[in-house]
Order: structure tokens, then sequence, then C-alpha cells
């Protein structure tokens, strides 16, 4: 890399064996596959980042709540949960879904985690929708309000 580039780190945040490689989406940069099984259900982890109240700020790794607040990834610093594409208009099928979770001891954990990062009162699970097999890039749909930007 050029001098004055910044280095990106990306960090396994979730309990599975997981690698950053080119995506099968053409066009999309990196993506993120599965080096195990991981049955349908499966609790993934987090969407971690920084919450952001401004949609002029948002960025390509904003995950919206809703049409004035996203998380936003640091960008030098990125979680594999903040890797997977969105299958959107694509042959592919998205494998991962997210739900906004509000029970305290979830919070709290993250929190204390991440105390820099996170509100108090939010965070975001990440689910499989399907079996994830070894070689599989997952996909994460990344909701209306992230399209209508683009």
């Amino acid at each position: 890399m050029g001098k004055g580039v910044p280095v990106v780190k990306f960090y396994n945040n979730t309990p599975y064996q997981l690698e950053v490689r080119e995506s099968r989406i053409e066009n999309s940069g990196l993506g993120i596959y599965s080096l195990q099984w991981i049955p349908c259900g499966s609790f993934i982890g987090y969407y971690e980042g920084f919450w952001q109240h401004n949609p002029k700020e948002a960025t390509n790794y904003s995950y919206y709540i809703n049409s004035k607040t996203m998380i936003d990834i640091d960008p030098l610093n990125k979680p594999y949960t903040s890797m997977f594409n969105d299958a959107f208009r694509t042959e592919y099928r998205n494998n991962v879904a997210s739900q906004v979770l509000l029970e305290p001891e979830i919070v709290n954990i993250i929190r204390k985690r991440n105390s820099h990062k996170w509100d108090s009162n939010r965070a975001v699970g990440l689910y499989t929708t399907a079996d994830i097999y070894p070689g599989d890039e997952m996909y994460f749909e990344y909701g209306d309000f992230y399209w209508k930007g683009w």
C-alpha cells in the first residue's frame, strides 16, 4: 500500500470459522464465506458499529434501523458481520437476517465490550435463515432504506 493509505483490519466477531475473500457478486468487492456448516436459525453475531442519525453521512457499510437511524462500521476496523453482501438484484438469495434486539442482558454485555461504539438501548443481531455449508458465501438483506439511497 502507498504512503498514507489506511490499512483496514477485519475481525471475526462470530463464533464461526469464516473468511473474507472476493464476493461472487460481480463488482461488489469482498464478501464473507463460511468454512463450516452453520444450521438454519443460528445466531451469527452482532452488526457492530457507530450509531448514526444523519442519513447524509451514511457509508457503504450502513445498517438502517429506520430512515434516520443507522449503524455505520468503523472504516479501519471492520467486523466480519459488516462484510456480508446483499444479494439484491442477483441470482443469489440472502441467507442471513437481522433483528433489532432490546434484551437488557445482551445490550449490557455489548455495551461493556464496545462502550465507545454502542447505543445503550439497542443492538442488532444476525441469524441464519438457511443452512450454511462450507464454501457458501453469506448474504444479508440491507433493507429498503439502504437501497433508496442509491
